[in-house]
């Protein structure tokens, strides 16, 4: 049996963890985010993870390149895959725009819309400079004080589509901005912006640049299997 490093940080690092280690594999977790769960075996470093494993699976929050970065960096050759949620698709009464990062995202706003921005705490900088009020959503409290065009709205999952909907409304939102995460629990906002007929400006995260991207966890016990 193999020795299997995963990238942590989603909730499927646990998941894959387990089905791993249910196979047979040997498994250690390097937590890229703050999420550790104290009953995996942890990696203190990126390198020591790297120089024990045989492969590596990626389940990183999809969005969180310099982790990937760093390890390819550091372990070009290793055999790696990539384990995560399907992506969002547009369907019928979407109206999308889909982009590659924030800059993008930010030229592509309507001048003076009222955003309602799902991107994290650090697009607070970028999107300052919208010329429109941006109400940008904070899944955990803090104290920081937000660019003079922007409200923080502070609100934890796990969210509901009439919820969304009444946000969206009771703010007066023209669009909404929103990283495409995949998986149902973040669905909701982009559901309501369709019911609600708003645009959505949606960031696509960068393409998995080595290996497969396996979104079963039967495909990465058989990846596993053949290390």
């Amino acid at each position: 049996m193999a020795n299997v490093m995963l990238l942590g940080g989603a909730r499927e690092t646990g998941l894959a963890a387990a089905a791993l280690q249910d196979a047979g594999h040997r498994v250690r977790v390097y937590w890229a985010r703050d999420m550790a769960d104290p009953g995996l075996p942890a990696c203190a470093t990126l390198r020591d993870g790297l120089g024990w494993a045989d492969g590596l699976v990626d389940t990183t929050h999809v969005f969180d390149r310099d982790t990937r970065a760093v390890a390819r960096l550091l372990a070009p050759d290793m055999p790696a895959c990539r384990h995560g949620r399907p992506l969002w698709q547009a369907g019928s009464g979407d109206r999308w725009t889909q982009v590659p990062d924030l800059p993008h995202a930010l030229a592509a706003l309507p001048a003076g819309a009222r955003v309602f921005a799902a991107t994290g705490r650090d697009s607070a900088e970028v999107l300052a400079h919208h010329d429109g009020p941006v109400f940008l959503r904070q899944l955990h409290t803090h104290d920081d004080k937000p660019p003079a065009n922007c409200t923080y709205v502070f609100g934890a999952g796990p969210f509901e589509e009439a919820e969304e909907a009444r946000l969206l409304t009771d703010l007066r939102i023209d669009v909404v901005l929103a990283r495409n995460i995949g998986g149902a629990g973040s669905y909701p906002k982009v559901a309501a912006a369709r019911a609600l007929g708003l645009p959505v400006v949606l960031l696509e995260p960068a393409a998995w640049e080595f290996g497969p991207p396996l979104t079963a966890l039967d495909d990465v016990v058989v990846w596993a299997a053949a290390l």
